[in-house]
């Protein structure tokens, strides 16, 4: 490892300090590869682009699926995605809820 790679590497210099496309288009593929699989849905994709947190040193991405599971018949599912930048690690949640319309405030 050369002295400007360790530098960077204790710095926690990483893809959302990446300055070229082509390291934001590897930092994407990696960011969606991982959300993929770590997801429970079929035929699972990304929908929509990847919002970054550069703060927090996350990153996020809507995945939609089908639910595998024989009881649910083939049913479309939504998850969240969070990726870890700096462990590379993703967790999804599942987030049927968050594209439907709100409740009706009660009265």
């Amino acid at each position: 490892l050369g002295a400007p790679a360790l530098t960077a590497l204790l710095l926690g210099a990483g893809p959302l300090q990446a300055s070229s496309p082509e390291a934001w288009n590897r930092y994407d593929r990696q960011v969606r590869s991982a959300c993929m699989a770590a997801s429970s849905l079929a035929a699972v994709r990304g929908r929509g682009a990847r919002v970054d947190f550069p703060g927090l040193g996350l990153s996020g991405l809507l995945l939609e699926g089908t639910y595998p599971q024989a009881h649910m018949g083939g049913r479309r599912g939504l998850e969240l995605c969070l990726f870890e930048q700096r462990s590379g690690r993703a967790i999804v949640a599942e987030a049927d809820g968050l594209l439907a319309s709100p409740a009706a405030p009660a009265r």
